[in-house]
């Protein structure tokens, strides 16, 4: 995957990327905390992963959001565990993309 450069200042990773597909079954949020002194090697390395369609960078706790995805979820949960183990990640947590939900199929959750 290639990823874009953005300008965001010193001391900050800045790369953009989505190239999500629109019929990937499963994906997740994986929101990463990164060492200061591996973030080159950080980003070259989530370059280089399989399933990661898009990463940007947060403000708050963490410093990335990588978008993954995967076809059934022990190869999701796989991709996740990598990532998360990647030297320079110091902290990693995950939210699960849900299906969308079809207007049709809508509720309110209002009262």
């Amino acid at each position: 995957m290639s990823l874009q450069r953005i300008d965001t200042g010193p001391g900050f990773l800045g790369v953009a990327a989505d190239a999500g597909r629109p019929d990937a079954l499963l994906r997740a949020h994986v929101m990463l905390r990164l060492a200061r002194r591996d973030i080159a090697e950080a980003e070259r390395a989530l370059a280089e992963v399989d399933g990661l369609t898009a990463l940007h960078q947060i403000s708050g706790d963490y410093d990335l959001v990588a978008v993954v995805e995967a076809s059934h979820a022990e190869a999701l949960d796989a991709l996740i565990a990598r990532i998360a183990r990647m030297r320079g990640v110091s902290a990693a947590m995950t939210s699960r993309l849900r299906p969308p939900v079809s207007h049709t199929r809508a509720r309110s959750f209002a009262a």
